[in-house]
C-alpha cells in the first residue's frame, strides 16, 4: 500500500522526505542464526536505530541486542513471550501468571529451590534483579546481571533457556507455589483493584481488559492442575512468540554465538496460533454511566468515549498526531491548574485521556477528574468546559510557543544525553515493543525539525477539536466514597446539561521574560581546594557559600545539584514541626514575586531547572537534576526563591484542600494503618516523627512560617553541590553571580541542641492495630531499637544482617509456607538523632495466617541468634552488594550523596574510601555479634494490622 496523501503532503512541504537508511554495517550473523530487519519496520518509513542488532533463529525465536556503556558492567537479559491473561479461556484465568511463578520452581535442568539461590550466588538480588510480570498480551522474564562477565551471560541464557522450555511442573511444586499466588492475589485484590475492574466494565465490555486481568480467578488458581498448567505452557511457550533482548557493554557477535548454542534446538508445537484477540466495541454505542461505591476510594470520575479510528503504525502521521494531541493536553491542563489556583474550587486533579488506533480500529477520548468527597456535581462540569472551551475556541500562539520551546528542548537534550543512557531505558522499549520502531534520539529530532512548522496554533486546534468535539455520547464512570446521591442517570444528566451551557474565550496571557539575573556584586572566591584522591574540588567565596564539585562522564550534558541552607526542621520550635510539611508542599508552589507558580513554569519552558525548595530535618533547599546548559538558570532560580519567595495565599489554599480526604483515609489500606500507628506507638506524641493532627496544618500559613524561619534563608551558611558533565570553570562563575553574590552568610554552625535528643518509648510487646480495607489482608512487622550511624562498620554489619534475614524469610514464609506474596528486613540508623536507629522485619498475609507467620518470623530470629549463618547464606546475601561496587564509583547519585556535603561533613568522605574494603571484611560471626546485641526478642515492637470488619464480626 502506498503512503497516504497526508505523508505525501507532508514530505512535500516540509521540502525533504527523511527516509530509512540501511543499517551501519555489522559482522555477519553467526552459523544458524539469520540477520533481520528491524522489528516493525516494514510498516514504517521511519529510521531504525542502526545501532541494534536484530537476528532470528531457523525455530522463530527473534532477538535483538545493543552494546551500551551506562552502567559500565551491567547487562540486562530480558526474554518476553507474547502470552498474556488475553489468551487465557474461562477455566485458564490467572495460569499465564502462575506459570511465570513456576519458572522460578524447578526445571529440567534447576531443581526446585535452587534457581533463586544460583541467582543469588551469581550476585543478583531476587525482586530487584531477578523478576518477571505477566500482562494482558505479553509475559517477560528479566535478569539485570551486575557485570559484563562471559560465564555470568553464559549461566543468564541457560536459565532463560530452562524458562523456555524446561519448566517441570512438579505437582508438588505447583501445589507450593500455590499459596504465593494467591498471596499476591489477595494484596493486590484491595478496593483500588475493585475500583478499576469496575471501570473497565463499563468502558470496554466483553473485552480482556474487563474479562481476563493477569492476576486471575481464585477458584482457577486453587484448583488448576500441574498437567492443566504444563499443557498451557507448552502451547504458548514457542519460539515463535517469543523475543530475546540482550543490552550492556557486551560482545555482540560473541552473544549471538551464545544465543545459537542455546536456543536453537528450543522446537515449538508447530502449530499456528494467530494473533491474540485484540478487542473490538461498538463505536456508536449510547452513553452510559456506572458507580462504584467504598468507604476508602477517592472521589474520581472516568469520561471516555470510543470513536472510530484505524491501525496507526509508527509513521510520520501517527509522529504528528501524537505532537499535536500532546501540545493540546498540556496546554488544557495548564488551563485547569490555573483555574484551580486562582479560584477555589473542590478539584483535586484532572488530565485527558487520549489514545489513537486503540486495538487497531478505535480511539479513545476522554477525560480524568478527581475532587473532594461529593464535589463530583461542581467538578465535573468545570473540566467538560474548559475542554469544551479548547474545542470551540483552540489555543493561542503563545500558548504553542510555550509547548514549543518544552519540545525543542526536550528533543536536542534527549541527543545530548543519548550517549550515556541507562541500558534499562533500551532494553525495556525493545522487550515492550507493540507496533513501533526503535529510533535513535538523534534521527527523533531530526523528524521533530520536520514536523516542528506543522505545530501551528490553527493545526493544533483543529485536531483538538476534531477529536474531542465528538465527546458526545461518553461512558461516565464515578468511584464515590458514597454514592448517595449519585445514580447513573444523575451524571449523565449533569454531563448532558454541562454540555448546553455556553463557553467563553478564554483570557489570552502575556508572554514572559525571566526577572532574576542580578543579585548583587559578584562573590570573590577566598579558598579553592582540591580533595585530589576523590577528584572533589571544594570552594568557598567570601560570603561564606561553599560549593563542592565532582566533574564525571557518567550522564553526558546532565548535572546533578544540591543547595542547602543550614537550618531545616530541627530549628524549627517544637510547636512548629508541622510548618516543616507545610513548606514541603506549599513554599515552592507559592511562586517567586515577580511570578505565580504557573507563570514560573512557563516562563522556565524550554529549560530543566526546576522550583525544587522544601525542608530536610537539618537544612532548607533542595535537589535536582539538569542539562549541563542550564545551571545558570537553575542557580538564579534558587536564589531567586531564598530572596523573593512569592508567599502566595492559593498555595496555601492548595496544600489544604486535599487534606480531608488524605486524613479521612489514614487506616484504608494494611500498609498506610501500620505507618501511621507505628510512628505513634514508638516516638509517642514526638512532633518530629508522627503526623500532626489535621487542625495543626490546616492551620499553617506563610505568616507563620516566615516567622518560624526567621533569617534562616536569608542568613544561613549555605552548600551547593554538583555532580556530572560541568565546567568546573563556568560552575565557579556561576556561583559567584548568583547564590555567591548572596549577602553575607553565617559562619556559626547552627547549634541544634536538644532537638536531637530522641527516644523510643520502650512499648515493647504486641501491638493490634486496624484497617479498614479487605478482610483478608494482614500487615506485620517487627521493629527493634539499634543506634545510630556513627560506627560505620556496625551500620555496614546491620545492613548485611538485614539481607541475610530477608533470604530467610523468603525462604520460610514465601517458599516454605506459602503465606505471603513477600517478606522484607532492613536496618535504619540515623545520621542526625544520636543513638537512633531501627531493624526491621515486615510482610503481609491473611489474618487467618497470623500465627504461622509469627511462628516462622520467630525461627528465623531464633536462627540468627544462635549461632553464625553457614558460608553458602552469608554469600547470597552480600554478594548482590559487592557487585554492585563494580559500577558504585561510577554513577552519579553514589558521588552525590558525600559531594553535597563535602566540606560541612568531611568525615563522610573517609566512609566512602573504605566502603568496599571494609565491606568485604565483615565475617558472619561478627553479623552474629550484632544480632545478639539487637535483637532481643524481649525488646522488640511487634505491630499487627488487622481488619477492623473481622474484630466486628
Amino acid at each position: 500500500m502506498g503512503k497516504s496523501f497526508a505523508v505525501i503532503a507532508l514530505a512535500l512541504l516540509s521540502g525533504a522526505l527523511i527516509v530509512a537508511t540501511p543499517a551501519s554495517a555489522a559482522p555477519a550473523a553467526p552459523a544458524g542464526a539469520t540477520r533481520t530487519a528491524p522489528w516493525n519496520s516494514e510498516t514504517t518509513e521511519l529510521e531504525a536505530d542502526s545501532r541494534i542488532i536484530y537476528g532470528r533463529l531457523p525455530n522463530g525465536l527473534r532477538y535483538a541486542i545493543r552494546r551500551n556503556e551506562r552502567p559500565e558492567n551491567q547487562v540486562l537479559v530480558r526474554l518476553a513471550f507474547e502470552f498474556g491473561s488475553a489468551a487465557e479461556a474461562d477455566d485458564e484465568q490467572g495460569l499465564a501468571h502462575f506459570i511465570e511463578h513456576m519458572a522460578f520452581n524447578g526445571s529440567t535442568n534447576v531443581p526446585e529451590g535452587e534457581m533463586v539461590r544460583m541467582l543469588e550466588r551469581l550476585g543478583l538480588s531476587f525482586g530487584a534483579d531477578t523478576n518477571a510480570s505477566t500482562g494482558f498480551v505479553r509475559t517477560q522474564y528479566k535478569l539485570d546481571l551486575p557485570k559484563a562477565d562471559p560465564a555470568l551471560i553464559e549461566r543468564a541464557l541457560f536459565l532463560m533457556r530452562e524458562t523456555a522450555s524446561e519448566i517441570s511442573f512438579n505437582s508438588g511444586a505447583v501445589d507450593r507455589e500455590r499459596g504465593v499466588v494467591i498471596a499476591e492475589m489477595r494484596d493486590r485484590e484491595n478496593f483500588n483493584f475493585q475500583r478499576n475492574r469496575a471501570a473497565s466494565e463499563l468502558l470496554y465490555p466483553d473485552s480482556y481488559f474487563s474479562t481476563r486481568y493477569p492476576i486471575g480467578k481464585l477458584d482457577v488458581l486453587q484448583n488448576a492442575s500441574a498437567e492443566k498448567m504444563k499443557s498451557l505452557y507448552r502451547k504458548w511457550y514457542v519460539p515463535d512468540r517469543a523475543r530475546l533482548v540482550i543490552v550492556g557493554p557486551i560482545d555482540p557477535a560473541a552473544i549471538e554465538r551464545e544465543i545459537v548454542r542455546k536456543f536453537s534446538n528450543w522446537q515449538g508445537s508447530g502449530a499456528t496460533l494467530g494473533e491474540i484477540d485484540r478487542c473490538s466495541f461498538d463505536n456508536d454505542r449510547p452513553a452510559k454511566a456506572a458507580i462504584f461505591s467504598h468507604p476508602e476510594v477517592y472521589e474520581a470520575l472516568n469520561i471516555e468515549q470510543i470513536v472510530a479510528d484505524k491501525k496507526r503504525p509508527d509513521t510520520f502521521e501517527r509522529a504528528l498526531l501524537d505532537l499535536k494531541m500532546g501540545m493540546a493536553a498540556a496546554i488544557v491542563a495548564d488551563r485547569i491548574s490555573r483555574k484551580s489556583r486562582n479560584e477555589d474550587i473542590p478539584l483535586l486533579n484532572s488530565g485527558l485521556s487520549f489514545a489513537a488506533g486503540f486495538c487497531d480500529q478505535h480511539a479513545r477520548v476522554g477525560m480524568t477528574i478527581a475532587g473532594k468527597d461529593g464535589s463530583w456535581k461542581t467538578v465535573l462540569p468545570i473540566v467538560e468546559q474548559m475542554v469544551r472551551q479548547a474545542v470551540e475556541f483552540g489555543f493561542s500562539e503563545q500558548e504553542i510557543s510555550e509547548q514549543i520551546k518544552r519540545y525543542d528542548a526536550a528533543f536536542d537534550n534527549a541527543v545530548k544525553s543519548e550517549p550515556t543512557t541507562v541500558s534499562s531505558s533500551f532494553a525495556n522499549e525493545l522487550t515492550n515493543l507493540d507496533d513501533d520502531i526503535v529510533t535513535s534520539a538523534e534521527y527523533r529530532l531530526r523528524l521533530w525539525k520536520q514536523l516542528r512548522p506543522f505545530m501551528t496554533k490553527d493545526a493544533v486546534s483543529r485536531e483538538f477539536a476534531q477529536w474531542y468535539g465528538r465527546l458526545d455520547r461518553p461512558r461516565i464512570f464515578l468511584s464515590s466514597k458514597n454514592s448517595d446521591p449519585a445514580t447513573p442517570e444523575t451524571l449523565l444528566a449533569a454531563f448532558s446539561e454541562s454540555r448546553k451551557q455556553p463557553v467563553e474565550a478564554p483570557t489570552q496571557r502575556a508572554s514572559l521574560e525571566w526577572g532574576y539575573t542580578d543579585f548583587g556584586p559578584r562573590g570573590d572566591v577566598v579558598e579553592d581546594k582540591s580533595i585530589a584522591d576523590l577528584g572533589i574540588r571544594t570552594v568557598r567565596f567570601s560570603n561564606n557559600v561553599r560549593l563542592n564539585i565532582k566533574r564525571t562522564d557518567f550522564e553526558k550534558d546532565r548535572v546533578r545539584w544540591t543547595l542547602q541552607i543550614e537550618g531545616g526542621k530541627l530549628s524549627l520550635p517544637t510547636a512548629d514541626q508541622p510548618l516543616g510539611m507545610f513548606m514541603d508542599g506549599a513554599f515552592a508552589s507559592g511562586g517567586l514575586g515577580k511570578y505565580d507558580i504557573d507563570d514560573l513554569r512557563a516562563v522556565l519552558a524550554g529549560t530543566t531547572a526546576s522550583p525544587a525548595f522544601a525542608s530536610a530535618p537539618t537544612y532548607f533547599g533542595g535537589a535536582g537534576a539538569i542539562v549541563s546548559k542550564d545551571l545558570e538558570r537553575q542557580m538564579q532560580l534558587l536564589a531567586a526563591y531564598v530572596t523573593d519567595p512569592g508567599y502566595r495565599e492559593e498555595a496555601v489554599k492548595l496544600f489544604r484542600r486535599p487534606l480531608p480526604e488524605f486524613y479521612a483515609r489514614l487506616d484504608a489500606t494494611p500498609g498506610s494503618a501500620l505507618t501511621i500507628g507505628q510512628a505513634r506507638i514508638m516516638n509517642g506524641d514526638d512532633p518530629r516523627f508522627v503526623l500532626p493532627p489535621i487542625d495543626a496544618l490546616l492551620a499553617a500559613d506563610f505568616e507563620r512560617l516566615r516567622a518560624a524561619i526567621g533569617t534562616q534563608l536569608q542568613s544561613g551558611a549555605i552548600e551547593v553541590g554538583l555532580v556530572g558533565d560541568v565546567d568546573e570553570a563556568a560552575a565557579i562563575d556561576t556561583i559567584a553571580r548568583t547564590v555567591g553574590a548572596l549577602p553575607q552568610r553565617s559562619s556559626k554552625e547552627v547549634d541544634f541542641g536538644s532537638a536531637k535528643t530522641t527516644s523510643f518509648t520502650g512499648s515493647y510487646g504486641i501491638h493490634t492495630l486496624y484497617h479498614r480495607g479487605e478482610a483478608n489482608q494482614l500487615s506485620w512487622r517487627r521493629v527493634w531499637s539499634t543506634t545510630d550511624d556513627s560506627d560505620f562498620r556496625l551500620e555496614q554489619t546491620m545492613s548485611l544482617l538485614a539481607d541475610i534475614a530477608r533470604i530467610r524469610l523468603i525462604d520460610e514464609l514465601r517458599e516454605g509456607l506459602g503465606a505471603t506474596y513477600g517478606a522484607g528486613a532492613g536496618s535504619d540508623m540515623s545520621d542526625v538523632y544520636p543513638e537512633r536507629g531501627m531493624f526491621t522485619i515486615s510482610t503481609s498475609g491473611d489474618p487467618k495466617d497470623l500465627e504461622k507467620i509469627e511462628a516462622a518470623v520467630d525461627e528465623v530470629v531464633a536462627e540468627l541468634l544462635a549461632a553464625p549463618v553457614n558460608a553458602d547464606l552469608f554469600e547470597r546475601a552480600r554478594k548482590p552488594t559487592l557487585e554492585s561496587y563494580a559500577d558504585w564509583k561510577k554513577r552519579n547519585a553514589t558521588w552525590m550523596d558525600i559531594v553535597d556535603e563535602a566540606q560541612s561533613a568531611p568525615d563522610r568522605l573517609q566512609r566512602f574510601r573504605i566502603s568496599e574494603e571494609q565491606y568485604r571484611s565483615i565475617t558472619p560471626q561478627q553479623v552474629w555479634e550484632a544480632a545478639k546485641r539487637f535483637l532481643d526478642p524481649k525488646k522488640s515492637y511487634t505491630f499487627r494490622v488487622v481488619p477492623k470488619v473481622a474484630v466486628q464480626n
